[in-house]
C-alpha cells in the first residue's frame, strides 16, 4: 500500500507536536482537535488530505462519541497517532485530586485505549496496522517530583502499548510509543520558566527538545519498513533517558 492511500487517525493534531508530525506523513489524515481548528489549515498539502474531526476526550462519553464520529466517515483507519495529555501541572501528592485524576485519565490513557479497541482489531483482519502513542521520559527511570497525576497516565499507556504489541504481533500491527524529554511546546504552559530552563541546561545537549527533534521518530514507526520493530519504545531525550 503506498503513502498515498493510507489513512491515518492522528489524535491531537492541532497541537505543536501534532503539525509537526503530520508534516512528516503522506495520504489522508482524519485529524482530531479540540480547541484550535486553525491550526490545522497548515496541514493541508503537500500528499496531505485533512479531515478535521472535533472531540472532547475528557469524558468517556466524549470519547465514544467521537469514535462514533471517525466510524460514521466509513474509511479504514491503517495508522493511529495518539498524542493526547492533559498539561502537566505540578502538585504535592497531598493535594490530589480524584476528578481532576479521572478527566486527565480520560484524555491521557483511555481516549488512547478505547481507540484501539475500535479499530486495531479491524487492521488486524487486513493484517497492516501501525499504532504509535505519546510517552514520557519520565515514565521511566527516576520521575521528577510533584508530576504523580501525569507520571501515573503515561505509565499505563507504557502498559497498555506492550500489552498490545504482545496480542497483535502476529497479526501485521505494530504498537510502539515515543518517550520524550522535556520537549518546549504549549504543553509545558503551567510550568514555571525557571523549571523549564533549569531542565535544559541539565540535559546533555544544553536544550530541550522541539517538536522537529521527535517527529522523526513517529516517521519511522508509522513506515511499511517498521514492521519488525514492535513495542519498542524510542527514547528522544537528547540522552537523558538511557533505555
Amino acid at each position: 500500500m503506498s503513502e498515498k492511500d493510507k489513512t491515518t487517525l492522528l489524535l491531537g493534531a492541532d497541537s505543536d507536536m501534532g503539525a509537526a508530525i503530520a508534516s512528516k506523513l503522506k495520504g489522508r489524515i482524519i485529524a482530531h482537535y479540540f480547541a484550535a481548528e486553525e491550526k490545522l489549515a497548515s496541514l493541508k498539502g503537500a500528499g496531505r488530505e485533512i479531515i478535521p474531526l472535533k472531540g472532547d476526550l475528557s469524558s468517556l462519553e466524549g470519547i465514544n462519541a467521537f469514535i462514533s464520529e471517525v466510524e460514521a466517515l466509513g474509511l479504514e483507519i491503517d495508522r493511529l497517532v495518539h498524542l493526547p495529555s492533559a498539561p502537566a501541572a505540578p502538585r504535592r501528592f497531598r493535594d490530589f485530586d480524584p476528578e481532576r485524576f479521572g478527566r486527565d485519565f480520560n484524555i491521557s490513557f483511555m481516549s488512547a485505549a478505547l481507540a484501539c479497541r475500535a479499530f486495531v482489531p479491524k487492521m488486524a483482519k487486513r493484517r497492516f496496522g501501525r499504532v504509535v502513542f505519546m510517552l514520557s521520559s519520565y515514565a521511566f527511570g527516576r520521575p521528577p517530583q510533584f508530576l504523580a497525576d501525569y507520571v501515573a497516565c503515561k505509565s499505563a499507556l507504557a502498559g497498555l502499548m506492550r500489552s498490545l504489541a504482545a496480542e497483535y504481533a502476529a497479526r501485521g500491527v505494530t504498537v510502539n510509543g515515543v518517550a520524550p524529554s522535556m520537549t518546549e511546546t504549549a504543553f509545558l504552559k503551567d510550568l514555571p520558566d525557571f523549571s523549564v530552563e533549569q531542565n535544559a541546561r541539565q540535559n546533555p545537549t544544553g536544550r530541550n527538545a522541539s517538536p522537529q527533534d521527535i517527529a522523526p521518530a513517529f516517521e519511522l514507526l508509522l513506515s511499511e519498513e517498521a514492521g519488525y520493530i514492535n513495542g519498542a519504545v524510542i527514547t528522544a531525550s537528547g540522552g537523558e533517558l538511557m533505555l
